[in-house]
């Protein structure tokens, strides 16, 4: 991976944007995953620290220090996924990065071509802003195949409802020009525990989705905001993806199709179904 200057951005630039917090024990592997790119375009990593209490700092700095290319942002106090996530936009906006590229600190590419794959696609199809691959899910480190070919791809504008694109996070890439400031704004006044689901909603309003089936990254699934391991924290969980799916349909009137109906019911079944994995686990 060539070696660049902060604020030093040459034409055309892949910014990893990755959020972490309290990530000792996978934070190595994401940023490894990402060095190990063998990609025609520039990469620069972003890494948002929201004031991790363990020993991710450590991790993290020793990497910045050793790869130039790394810009490790460490947070004063806890900002939560959303605020961390959107701060390091900004600053990849700022510097001028062309493309995003999303990890989260648990989760790791487990192919080094992704991102040349990815900036392959765009290439040939200037019309789309937003692609995607396959994951696999990663539970307690065995690689299970949850993913299926069949996504929405091309224009999706009338068909991004509460089922979204079916992504993986970490294996999207998209065009920093789909960031729009007074929409980001608006989504951070929202207060979502969620990002990824809201803002590629907004997303597919303003370009088309593509996806390409190729196994490029494995997403671990543990304790965490988006893997809720209670019942509690599964309904605040469902909460905030359905308050994000009714501002969608407010910010796009009538392109989410939103029903409180629709929505109460979809939030019964999720908590249902969640109650009977947990049940199926202590048989």
């Amino acid at each position: 991976m060539c070696r660049i200057n902060h604020h030093q951005c040459p034409a055309s630039m892949i910014a990893v944007c990755i959020a972490t917090y309290n990530q000792e024990s996978f934070i190595a592997q994401a940023i490894d995953s990402v060095l190990a790119q063998q990609c025609d375009e520039p990469v620069r990593i972003y890494i948002g620290d929201d004031a991790s209490t363990d020993g991710t700092q450590a991790i993290c700095e020793r990497y910045a220090a050793q790869n130039p290319n790394i810009v490790y942002v460490r947070r004063t106090q806890n900002m939560g996924l959303v605020d961390n996530t959107i701060d390091l936009y900004h600053r990849i906006m700022a510097d001028g990065c062309t493309y995003i590229a999303m990890l989260d600190g648990d989760d790791y590419w487990i192919n080094s071509h992704k991102l040349q794959l990815q900036m392959e696609f765009l290439r040939a199809h200037p019309e789309y802003g937003f692609v995607h691959t396959a994951a696999y899910d990663d539970v307690d480190g065995v690689r299970i195949d949850a993913d299926h070919p069949d996504k929405p791809v091309g224009d999706i504008s009338l068909r991004y409802n509460r089922q979204g694109a079916s992504h993986t996070n970490c294996t999207v890439l998209f065009r920093t020009q789909l960031l729009r400031q007074e929409e980001l704004n608006d989504l951070r006044k929202q207060h979502f525990l969620v990002l990824d689901y809201p803002l590629y909603g907004l997303f597919s309003q303003h370009t088309r989705f593509g996806y390409i089936h190729t196994y490029t990254a494995a997403w671990r699934r543990h304790s965490s905001v988006s893997h809720a391991q209670s019942l509690h924290a599964s309904m605040r969980y469902l909460y905030h993806y359905a308050r994000a799916w009714h501002w969608l349909d407010k910010m796009y009137p009538k392109n989410f199709h939103f029903r409180w109906d629709k929505a109460i019911l979809w939030f019964l079944w999720q908590n249902f179904y969640f109650l009977f994995a947990q049940f199926k686990k202590k048989l």
